[in-house]
């Protein structure tokens, strides 16, 4: 218990100082009056300098009590009383520092934490406690507290003096922070992919190997390395330039790789973004397994074309042919006796040649049979005259004579590429007028649809089926897909590929 103790405002406003040793009382008595005069200037003179010197201190213990958000405080080591309070206590406290002198128990009640609190200091060592104190409406701050014991000559313990200092911004601050931190561990722990923090120049910074990776890396080896001494040259190369794009545009890169693995080549997909203004986090996901179900999705999808084409064609097309004869018959021997039932015959008849008409280009779309026999070409020419028949489209190929496409799956995937952008733009940019080319652009060839529709939003690019299907099919021949605003408006689909399959 700190016991109560009376304080005079002059002994409130500066600390306590010891009287320093006047050595000149220990001269020899002065020898004549001029002498003892001169003792006494430099008696004077000392006083002054020692006024002087108390004057300063004052006026920094003063500044240093004042600061915002601590205080100073003094007691006596061996009664523990509360000699002096410093103005910030009342900031700090949310009390009055007359009721620290009047009723210094409510100075002792005010701790919660940290138990019994001693200012005994009985050796040279310094205390630093940290603990929190409830105000008046019993809200709590965090206090961290540092103490000091003030010694005379002979070393002993005359004094404590204490600095409080309010950390609870500091206390809540560092809190959030750890629990953000346990956050993103818990969150990083549980990430199957490679995380990498990567420096500007291809270190590495952080490395989380991810649960279950194939590649198989221990962070301990590879943290501190370059990725450009890892990685083989061509592929080293690529990555620097996407870190570097990464940083520079402060954007997502994607870049999809493959990696030769002791038992197989896996297929892996990088994404990286800026983290810092020379950093990047990068994360390195298997897609290999990912890759061969979009693969064998796509395939079956194409044997199921093929085989409903082919039913169309050669069952439910040979039927609807059989019933064409029948009823040109029956309209041969009803226009003697009944010509009224003669007429009805003949258009039972024409609404079956057109529902023939129908079913052959439904055939001839999921199973386009002119492509295996003739080519690419020849394929494109019967889906441009098909669809401006059926749909009221004008549609036009420019097709480069020297163009020839021997390989079966690369042509049906560029075929399909274009089948698949025309019939968006019938159905989504209602266009009157479609255009398709197919020509040679420097090493590789060139597919492009264009429209005069109404025209392509880039928000959503890649979200429907049939525009996520085209960026498969361009990935597996190794080309690149593009869509974009047409140049007189509309939409303008783009494929560049070289002529030869590469299942990528």
């Amino acid at each position: 218990m700190i016991n109560e103790v009376t304080i005079t405002p002059e002994t409130e406003e500066r600390a306590p100082v010891s009287t320093p040793t006047v050595a000149a009382s220990l001269l020899p008595p002065p020898a004549s009056l001029v002498e003892a005069l001169e003792r006494l200037d430099v008696e004077a003179a000392r006083r002054v300098q020692a006024e002087e010197r108390l004057h300063e201190n004052e006026e920094r213990f003063r500044n240093l009590s004042g600061r915002v958000g601590k205080f100073l405080w003094i007691s006596d080591p061996q009664t523990n009383e509360l000699l002096f309070v410093s103005p910030g206590y009342e900031e700090v406290w949310a009390r009055k520092r007359e009721d620290a002198y009047r009723s210094p128990e409510q100075w002792a009640s005010s701790f919660k934490r940290s138990g019994p609190r001693t200012t005994v200091l009985t050796d040279s060592t310094e205390r630093d406690q940290t603990y929190q104190v409830a105000g008046p409406d019993g809200s709590l701050r965090w206090i961290r507290d540092r103490m000091f014991p003030i010694r005379d000559a002979a070393g002993t313990v005359l004094r404590i003096l204490g600095i409080a200092e309010d950390i609870t911004d500091t206390k809540t601050m560092h809190d959030s922070l750890a629990q953000t931190g346990a956050r993103t561990r818990a969150l990083v722990a549980i990430v199957p992919d490679l995380l990498v923090r990567l420096r500007k120049d291809g270190t590495i910074l952080e490395l989380h190997p991810g649960a279950g990776n194939p590649l198989g890396l221990k962070a301990a080896e590879l943290i501190g390395r370059n990725i450009k001494q890892l990685l083989p040259a061509p592929l080293a190369t690529q990555a620097m330039q996407q870190l570097g794009q990464a940083i520079r545009t402060r954007e997502v890169q994607t870049f999809p790789c493959q990696h030769l693995l002791p038992n197989e080549l896996r297929d892996f997909e990088a994404r990286g973004v800026s983290c810092a203004d020379d950093e990047a986090l990068v994360i390195v996901r298997d897609v290999t397994e990912h890759k061969r179900m979009e693969h064998e999705i796509v395939e079956v999808s194409h044997r199921e074309q093929q085989r409903i084409g082919e039913d169309l064609h050669d069952g439910l097309g040979q039927h609807l042919t059989g019933i064409t004869f029948l009823t040109r018959a029956l309209e041969r021997k009803l226009t003697t006796k009944s010509p009224d039932e003669a007429k009805e015959a003949a258009e039972i008849g024409r609404l079956v040649m057109q529902a023939l008409a129908q079913t052959r280009n439904l055939a001839r779309g999921l199973f386009p049979a002119e492509l295996e026999r003739n080519g690419l070409t020849a394929a494109l020419v019967e889906l441009t005259d098909s669809v401006q028949r059926t749909c009221g489209v004008r549609c036009t190929l420019r097709a480069a004579e020297k163009i020839s496409i021997n390989d079966n799956v690369l042509a049906t995937h560029v075929f399909r590429i274009a089948q698949e952008a025309m019939n968006n733009s019938i159905k989504h940019s209602k266009a009157k007028n479609i255009e398709v080319t197919l020509d040679v652009n420097g090493d590789q060839l060139q597919l492009r649809v264009t429209d005069d529709g109404t025209g392509f939003s880039p928000e959503a690019k890649f979200n429907g089926l049939g525009l996520r299907i085209m960026q498969f099919r361009a990935r597996r021949i190794g080309g690149e897909l593009q869509v974009a605003a047409g140049d007189q408006g509309g939409t303008s689909v783009t494929c560049s590929f070289r002529n030869q399959y590469e299942s990528n």
